[in-house]
């Protein structure tokens, strides 16, 4: 299934409109965030009719916390609806939820991570959304929604778009005087070429690229290109042994060209961009989430340069996806599902409160919403957002909800990919492996 996803001009471009929206400053309830006076007693209705208290939670840190409650802070003031909220970083989250259903009190609103949604609705754990009578989704791309679904039924409603991109060390291709290729044409051959080049020049004290065989999303993006993908829309496989050998392979030739480096060689020491390779100088390109380029360019001074996978204007269909991070779904057993969805309505559509909250989560789904938070952006940040547009021109092949089995995929993937590369395996021996998930 292909689909178009978003417009350039009409969704994520920095523009015009992103200023005019963003100078009106408007909100589900009209007017700036504090023109309504709230509730005295903490539980009257705003405009939607809507009352009571909604229990929210997400998973985060205590920054991203800062600026959920201030952009929650907007809705308070404008409803009187009383949001109580709770949020933990990690595993630490999924824990906390899976108790607190397995003991009958869910959260209201809640945060479910993409790979969990299909196991929350097909256990009957959510609510079928109120789209389009209740929350209004026009602002958001189809392909995008529909990420939220499982069958035909609408459980989660994106909260922030992003991609897997290439990004270049170009100070270090300077360095050893390998010119940047264009990462708008660039085939898989010139991407193998100019890393190779980076790892000769440098007589091996920088791989031209780090290649993780273990990640979904760079995985996901090759497999599209060659008409397969990880899983299909009814959750079962969407590839064949054939073709992850032959990902496996394509790691063992590009490591027999000098592009990447073997296993030990390069080791990032954490998951912050100072710690990784490509952060200290150790690799000069690698794949990245979008929304992670604000993070590592001013970890390397600025130079990386960002732009699609190598081979997608030559593939037979474009490999990259534009992802939800998340999903915000309503529990089904909740007492306040008018406000709940009222507060669900606000968090896709406000425009004041997104400007607050910003793009820790991912840019926002909605058109008008986007780009009147990409106007506040900082230039590295607002260059993750307009990636966005520049794949939007693009026919997509839209994501669907990870089903169950997504964790076993990934552990088996993880321990297939470390024993390849120390030379434990072969690609055949790798790949069979990864397909023992589905015996």
């Amino acid at each position: 299934m292909t689909v178009r996803d978003l417009s350039r001009r009409g969704v994520l471009m920095l523009g015009a409109a992103g200023v005019a929206v963003a100078a009106a400053g408007c909100n589900r309830f009209g007017g700036s965030g504090g023109d309504a006076p709230p509730s005295d007693s903490g539980d009257g209705g705003g405009s939607g009719g809507a009352s009571g208290t909604v229990n929210m939670a997400w998973w985060g840190d205590a920054s991203r916390a800062e600026l959920t409650e201030a952009g929650l802070d907007l809705f308070r003031e404008a409803s009187g609806i009383t949001v109580t909220t709770e949020f933990q970083s990690g595993s630490a989250y999924d824990d906390r939820m899976a108790v607190r259903f397995a003991g009958g009190n869910p959260p209201d609103l809640f945060a479910a991570r993409r790979e969990r949604l299909r196991d929350f609705g097909d256990r009957g754990s959510l609510l079928e959304l109120p789209v389009g009578d209740g929350i209004d989704v026009s602002g958001v791309p189809e392909s995008v929604l529909n990420s939220g679904k499982v069958g035909d039924a609408q459980y989660g409603i994106p909260f922030g778009v992003a991609s897997v991109a290439w990004v270049i060390d170009a100070a270090l291709y300077e360095e050893y005087g390998v010119a940047v290729p264009d990462m708008a044409s660039w085939s898989w051959d010139d991407f193998t070429e100019a890393a190779a080049a980076v790892t000769d020049a440098s007589d091996r004290a920088v791989f031209g690229a780090d290649y993780p065989l273990d990640d979904f999303l760079t995985m996901g993006v090759w497999l599209r290109q060659r008409g397969q993908d990880i899983w299909n829309p009814d959750g079962t496989p969407g590839f064949d042994e054939d073709a992850i050998t032959e990902w496996f392979q394509m790691w063992v030739d590009l490591r027999d060209a000098g592009a990447v480096p073997n296993g030990g060689d390069v080791e990032d020491l954490g998951a912050a961009a100072e710690q990784s390779a490509i952060g200290r100088g150790l690799v000069a390109s690698s794949s990245m989430p979008s929304n992670s380029y604000g993070v590592f360019n001013p970890a390397v001074g600025g130079t990386l340069q960002m732009g699609f996978f190598p081979g997608e204007s030559q593939a037979e269909r474009r490999g990259h996806q534009i992802i939800p991070g998340g999903h915000w779904s309503i529990s089904a057993t909740t007492d306040a599902e008018e406000a709940a969805a009222q507060l669900l309505d606000f968090l896709v559509n406000d425009v004041d409160a997104n400007v607050t909250i910003g793009v820790t989560r991912g840019a926002p789904p909605d058109a008008e919403v986007a780009a009147a938070v990409g106007e506040t952006l900082n230039d590295d940040d607002a260059r993750s957002v307009a990636y966005l547009g520049e794949l939007g021109e693009f026919e997509l092949v839209a994501p669907v909800p990870d089903p169950v089995g997504t964790s076993e995929l990934s552990a088996a993937l993880g321990t297939a990919s470390e024993r390849l590369v120390f030379g434990q395996s072969t690609p055949q021996e790798a790949a069979a492996e990864v397909m023992a998930v589905f015996a």
